[in-house]
């Protein structure tokens, strides 16, 4: 009896080594938010600090500007009208009567000859210079028609022509050809845009089912990027509209999914699909038939090989990873509006509108190493709609060229995806950086 009792532990290990018990359902969901490392927010201290240093540079910018020197307007050189006035042109004839005419011009025909002098503080006042030299002036009463030029040795010369008559003052035939011409700017009302951004994206989930709760806290989105070419057209000085063809690649992370590889030979089922995965951009559908997928910490995978059917362990299956990477990629043909509400230097614009965007690329991979191995695809809306508002900084490098900087916030009016009793409403936040061409 002594022998019996001191064997008893190597009669029970040799009498129950081959024995195999799987654990309870949903024992590894109670365990796995206790060991898994709460994530910081890193996405959303990464935007509030560029949003931080955006406002900063926008208020220095603005600061900047209104302290900054105002530039002066082109002068432009107008007639004297008081001196065409009736009351003046009798004023003047009764001066030159009571006075000798002026370089020896003499009356004729006793008919006083009624000369015009221009008044230099008038000249110099329209001219915006402290003093107009009148020697440059051709005399009165001397030619008939002559073009003079002024200038203020700052801005371009302004030419007007000046109708002088040495018997009659001048008539309104002769103000009629009185012209000014003014050098104008050429506008550039075509502008082309080459822009690039990384892009964080969201996928909130509202509910309070345990389904929308893991979502939530096993979903993560990848750093995306878009890029493209804009093409503008200036409505007027300060209102644009815009629109190109820009390519957006969006990814995202699906924690908490294990997958197998070797299961082609325990395939026996005539669907087109074993395994299905409810995400917060859509459904995930399995298109490799050699892939197993199980959920350790939840219900998200819906499949007939459930762990009462199917044991990944005893069936030899090779583990690849705990993580399904969503891929997809849009073409967007946006339709932006600009408004400029500080043309300096340094340029600032509101911009809004709406985009559209068109499904070129989806699927699901898992990874090995550094391996990829594809697993489905994902049930996506193939069409979207976004509005999209931001603030365009603009700084000029020539009259041609210039630098664009464009932080935008974006939200998405419908889902990637529809699931039944979940909402989902993903936004987005970029900051465009390129180069414009004017034209």
């Amino acid at each position: 009896m002594a022998n019996g009792n001191a064997n008893i532990d190597l009669l029970f290990r040799n009498g129950l080594k081959d024995l195999e018990v799987l654990p309870p359902v949903g024992t590894w969901g109670t365990i796995y938010p206790i060991i898994r490392k709460k994530q910081r927010p890193y996405i959303l201290l990464r935007s509030a600090a560029v949003i931080a240093v955006l406002m900063s540079i926008s208020f220095l910018v603005y600061r900047w500007g209104h302290e900054a020197s105002v530039i002066r307007e082109n002068p432009f050189i107008a007639v004297n009208e008081n001196l065409l006035k009736p009351a003046n042109r009798q004023s003047a004839a009764s001066a030159d009567k009571s006075q000798p005419a002026r370089h020896g011009k003499q009356a004729q025909n006793n008919e006083p000859v009624v000369t015009y002098q221009p008044d230099a503080s008038i000249l110099a006042q329209e001219t915006g210079q402290e003093s107009v030299d009148l020697t440059l002036l051709p005399a009165p009463g001397i030619m008939s028609e002559r073009n003079f030029l002024i200038s203020d040795n700052t801005h371009p010369l302004l030419s007007f022509q000046s109708l002088v008559n040495t018997s009659s003052p001048p008539d309104s035939k002769q103000l009629e050809g009185i012209s000014y011409e003014a050098a104008k700017e050429k506008v550039n009302k075509w502008s082309l845009t080459a822009m690039a951004s990384p892009t964080f994206y969201l996928n909130p989930v509202t509910g309070s089912t345990d389904i929308s709760k893991q979502m939530n806290s096993l979903e993560q989105s990848q750093l995306s990027y878009s890029g493209g070419v804009g093409l503008a057209y200036k409505i007027s000085k300060k209102l644009s509209i815009q629109s190109g063809l820009y390519y957006s690649s969006i990814g995202q992370e699906v924690n908490g999914i294990s997958s197998f590889t070797g299961f082609a030979p325990y395939d026996n089922t005539k669907g087109d699909h074993n395994f299905g995965v409810l995400t917060a951009n859509g459904m995930i559908y399995t298109s490799n038939p050699d892939v197993f997928l199980r959920d350790r910490s939840g219900d998200r995978v819906l499949t007939r090989f459930t762990n009462d059917v199917f044991d990944p362990a005893k069936a030899n299956l090779s583990y690849m990873s705990g993580t399904l990477y969503q891929n997809f990629s849009y073409l967007e043909m946006p339709v932006i509006l600009r408004y400029k509400f500080i043309d300096r230097a340094f340029d600032f614009n509101i911009i809004g509108g709406l985009s559209y965007n068109l499904l070129v690329n989806n699927t699901v991979q898992a990874r090995m190493g550094g391996a990829k191995y594809d697993v489905g695809t994902t049930q996506l809306n193939p069409f979207m709609v976004s509005s999209s508002l931001g603030m365009g900084m603009e700084y000029s490098l020539s009259e041609k060229f210039s630098l664009n900087l464009e932080p935008t916030f974006r939200y998405y009016l419908n889902p990637f995806g529809s699931m039944p009793g979940i909402k989902v409403h993903p936004y987005s936040f970029g900051i465009f950086s390129g180069l414009s061409f004017k034209f």
